[in-house]
């Protein structure tokens, strides 16, 4: 017995369906490539098992930090395995930052301090290039804090020689309030779907500042540009560029802090956004450049198509399709169900492949109303702002402290000498 199919009978129904139809095959191989990639990083996991690891020199810029750099700290110094150099660039800060780190100095050899006139994030981490020791440089936000096991979980790729990056999976760790969860969720599919299938088609775009692993040698040579306030993707693009892997290593769990309130979002996105545009600008010359490899003929290209276009017109299929209903049902009903189901079955994969609960998925509905308008609305300004040539600076946001998952608040002692 046949199943009846009503197909549209307008000109934007089938507009609709054949948008959806697409998206549908997106979420798809997405999620095809994301849990291929888990079988990809277990074989890498044993290919490096039982060797010696690089040593690794963590590099961390700092400016106005006291809330949260101590945590930031600890974490780093509790890290088992290679061994470990860390690099604090105080980018004069006016609190009490200088002085918290000088304290974890003063009573742990590992730990370099080193100061400077406000210059940006840029010109700190590029200080702290200058005197890395080990092989293996890894960033670390002085807003974040990384789980046990990260830095050896990063450094053990660079046994391969075609390795010239590696990105962390980067979760959200503030206070549990609508706007956090809803970052939170959006960070898993980003990680645990996009990351994991961006690395399985060699088209990593971004190696985050809050977890990223470098070859110390290309940092020294390539440098971070002041050409873009997106400093570590237009590195990432960089080391690209030379030929060199990027990869992700969904076992580096880096927690950052997220904007509290929607001025602080506001502020982030943009920038990110902007960001973005600078680096599409300052590298077009290689999109489908036979000399860009595959960073011209996919990475670039993916982060033009969806990350700057199709990325910012959900909001546009969700009020085409809601327009429809009110006169033809039958032609957005279909097309908005399967879009919707789409999008919880791929935030369920992502949940599931990073092991998380999927509680979260209770407030897709409230993203897909809030968020995803919230972040076109973000493209739209940045393409109103980039065309008329305006700058959007580096903006500090307010920092109220890391909420570690299954952590109870505490206030450790700072380092004394001697401990």
């Amino acid at each position: 017995m046949s199943i009846p199919v009503a197909l549209p009978s307008t000109t934007l129904g089938w507009v609709l369906l054949i948008i959806v139809t697409l998206l549908l095959l997106k979420a798809v191989l997405t999620v095809t490539l994301a849990f291929a990639h888990a079988r990809t990083a277990a074989r890498r996991r044993a290919r490096t098992e039982g060797s010696p690891l690089p040593g690794v020199s963590v590099m961390i810029a700092a400016y106005n930090e006291e809330v949260g750099i101590a945590d930031t700290l600890r974490s780093v110094l509790a890290q088992q395995g290679p061994a470990l150099q860390v690099l604090v660039v105080d980018d004069g800060s006016t609190d009490a930052t200088a002085a918290i780190a000088a304290q974890f100095a003063r009573s742990d050899p590992r730990v370099t301090v080193l100061r400077k006139a406000n210059g940006g994030k840029a010109s700190a981490l590029n200080l702290a290039a200058d005197h890395l020791t080990y092989p293996v440089a890894v960033s670390v936000d002085a807003d974040s804090a990384l789980a046990p096991g990260t830095l050896a979980a990063l450094a053990r790729h660079f046994h391969d020689p075609r390795v010239g990056a590696v990105a962390g999976d980067v979760r959200v760790a503030g206070p549990v309030t609508s706007l956090t969860q809803m970052q939170n969720l959006e960070y898993s599919v980003g990680q645990q779907m996009e990351k994991r299938a961006q690395d399985m088609l060699g088209a990593v775009s971004v190696v985050p500042g809050a977890a990223g692993a470098f070859r110390s040698d290309l940092i020294r040579r390539l440098r971070y540009s002041h050409d873009t306030i997106t400093e570590d993707m237009d590195l990432t693009v960089a080391i690209a560029a030379e030929g060199y892997e990027v990869r992700f290593e969904p076992g580096a769990l880096s927690y950052t802090e997220p904007p509290v309130d929607l001025r602080s979002l506001w502020r982030q996105r943009m920038r990110w956004m902007y960001g973005t545009f600078q680096v599409m600008g300052k590298y077009r010359h290689l999109i489908m450049n036979p000399r860009g490899g595959r960073l011209g003929w996919l990475t670039l290209p993916y982060v033009l198509v969806y990350g700057l276009t199709l990325g910012g017109a959900g909001p546009i299929f969700d009020l085409a399709a809601l327009a429809l209903l009110t006169q033809h049902m039958n032609d957005a009903l279909l097309p908005l169900l399967l879009n919707v189901g789409a999008d919880v079955a791929v935030a369920a994969a992502a949940l599931l492949l990073g092991r998380q609960s999927l509680r979260p998925l209770l407030i897709t509905p409230t993203q897909r109303l809030f968020l995803r308008p919230f972040v076109s609305l973000v493209v739209v300004m940045t393409c109103v702002t980039f065309l008329r040539r305006r700058n959007v600076q580096w903006n500090k946001l307010p920092r109220v402290g890391l909420r570690l998952p299954g952590a109870a608040p505490t206030r450790e002692p700072l380092p004394q000498a001697g401990d």
